[in-house]
């Protein structure tokens, strides 16, 4: 069955190959909010059993019908009947900046170009020379976009383009005058992985600034390098854009960069009914030209008469009409974590000591964490036995003074296939927190997975599921549950689910989180650390709750340590 992006990967290439055969913009551009409505929903799978797809933004009818065939069969008539005028690979070329819809319809009628790799020898040949529109200049910008789409294709998880946007700051910092310096787009939304990088720059010498920044050694090449604006390509193929106006127009600058595009589509909508224009110039009132500079991105919004909307939640979703209603929620906030229930030390397969890890936490200035290793089931190299257990705790008892810091004894113990725990009963009830997780068996089908995690939620002592659908971002979707059983099995026992802050995980994803939120769970947000670095693991985890509009109030480990042990005895009392 096709995944959410998948389905939406698919929505977008009808959208794209309905406007080069020469469709209406309503027509096409319905099937682009469809697509931005899939990638941040709930498994489209799930929502059909539950008769909720159409309840989706953009999903009317027709649409829905589409959406009901690819998960059906994995294909579309809609699609099948395009793929008769363009070939499926058009797409390539039309993710070339510089050519629209026409040029690239034109490249396949008349010259046969249908791929990247057919543009690509087109413009190395000389084949496309003399076509009336096309000079030198375009076909030198088109083989800096070919470069620039191949680096595109490989999408960069948050924790890599975070190191970048740091290491490219670092060196903007050091050069000419500047006001003010952030990165903007995807990053800055905190979508788990980047495509490519956005940073906005105020000076009052803009052209300084982004000659300078075509400079940096870094740079494998310069894709555009102009007044306002550099694009580079790094080796590694990370394309990194710098956009560079004047500082009373920060705020335009940063809410335009930020995006996304379906999120900035829905507020240049409002803008208009409203007599505005937006962009990151400003807002131009267009009865009397009149333009509303903004210093902040409040303002912006302030402007359009409505609430500020946090970056996390400028998915294009739902989040402009709970703006103009005043109904948004206030997102959990960094300074609203008390503490961290998942890491490691070397007791099991963590890389820093057990009194490093505690003295870490400390430093960091939470009230209380958990040492969570691994239980046995995991082998004698990861894992630890019930007797290692108690050593454990007498040592974290012996040191609980010496940091200011209240340290929770804890495991985090297999779910073994049949949903029972890796320990048994005697040993969970000596533990101050008990998260279980799915380490193996991944396999064993839909109807066993989901009894299996109900069963671990059933479990009295189970207070967290850790990293409840095991996905990895760098290739592994996650194994397969009713997502809506699980929740509500969760929210009806007391058991919070895991916001995993390791970069290769950021589970449970933003649109789960969001899905699970509706029926009642509270949550998680952990590092999974395992060494003291990691740690800052637990910033990418709040990234995706607040994506997934949490609050303070929902996430376990923003409550006083009273409270979180009070929850934990609630649900044991029930033993």
């Amino acid at each position: 069955m096709l995944s959410n992006a998948e389905i939406a990967e698919k929505l977008l290439e009808i959208r794209t190959l309905m406007e080069m055969a020469g469709e209406t913009f309503y027509k096409y551009s319905a099937f682009e909010k469809a697509a931005a409505s899939v990638q941040n929903a709930a498994p489209l799978a799930d929502l059909r059993a539950a008769g909720e797809l159409r309840a989706l933004p953009g999903i009317g009818k027709s649409i829905a019908a589409v959406v009901e065939q690819l998960l059906d069969t994995g294909r579309a008539d809609a699609l099948d009947e395009l793929y008769t005028i363009f070939p499926p690979t058009i797409v390539e070329v039309l993710g070339v900046n510089g050519i629209g819809a026409k040029t690239a319809a034109m490249l396949w009628k008349e010259h046969g170009v249908g791929s990247l790799a057919d543009l690509e020898a087109a413009v190395a040949s000389g084949a496309l020379a003399g076509i009336p529109r096309l000079g030198p200049k375009t076909i030198e910008n088109w083989k800096r976009g070919i470069l620039a789409y191949k680096g595109r294709r490989r999408r960069t998880p948050i924790a890599t383009a975070l190191r970048i946007a740091r290491e490219a700051m670092t060196y903007l910092r050091a050069g000419p005058p500047h006001d003010r310096l952030v990165y903007a787009g995807s990053l800055r939304r905190r979508e788990v992985t980047v495509g490519d990088l956005d940073l906005v720059c105020t000076s009052s010498d803009a052209a300084a600034v982004t000659g300078y920044f075509a400079r940096w050694e870094r740079a494998s090449a310069v894709l555009a390098e102009g007044p306002t604006k550099t694009s580079i390509w790094l080796e590694n193929g990370f394309q990194i854009d710098l956009r560079v106006l004047p500082d009373h127009l920060y705020g335009n600058l940063l809410q335009h960069f930020t995006g996304s595009r379906e999120h900035n589509i829905k507020l240049r909508e409002h803008a208009v009914r409203k007599g505005l224009r937006v962009s990151e110039n400003g807002i131009l009132n267009l009865e009397n030209g009149d333009v509303i500079t903004c210093a902040d991105e409040t303002a912006v919004y302030a402007a359009l008469g409505m609430q500020y909307v946090p970056p996390e939640l400028r998915s294009g979703l739902d989040e402009v009409d709970l703006a103009l209603r005043d109904a948004l929620p206030t997102l959990i906030e960094r300074e609203d974590l008390r503490g961290d229930f998942h890491m490691h030390c070397t007791w099991s397969d963590g890389r820093d000591s057990l009194e490093g890890m505690i003295a870490a936490c400390a430093e960091r200035g939470y009230a209380y964490h958990a040492i969570s290793d691994h239980s046995w089931g995991r082998g004698k190299r990861y894992g630890l036995d019930p007797q290692e257990l108690r050593e454990q705790r007498g040592r974290i008892e012996a040191l609980c003074a010496a940091y200011g810091i209240r340290t929770l004894c804890a495991s985090e113990v297999d779910i073994r296939p049949d949903g029972t725990l890796d320990y048994d009963d005697a040993v969970l009830a000596a533990l101050d927190i008990v998260i279980a997780s799915v380490h193996s068996g991944f396999d064993i089908g839909r109807e066993a997975m989901t009894a299996r995690l109900i069963r671990a939620c059933e479990n009295p002592y189970v207070a967290i599921v850790g990293h409840p659908t095991g996905r990895m971002i760098d290739g592994f979707p996650g194994y397969e549950f009713d997502y809506d059983a699980v929740f509500a099995a969760a929210a009806r026992t007391g058991t919070a689910l895991e916001i995993d802050g390791q970069a290769m995980r950021l589970d449970l994803p933003a649109p789960l989180i969001r899905r699970a939120k509706g029926f009642g769970v509270r949550f998680s947000i952990d590092s999974d650390a395992h060494d003291a670095a990691d740690l800052a693991n637990i910033e990418l985890a709040l990234g995706q709750a607040r994506r997934g509009g949490l609050t303070k109030e929902e996430v376990l480990n923003a409550w006083p340590l009273d409270d979180v042990l009070a929850f934990v005895a609630r649900k044991r009392s029930r033993a």
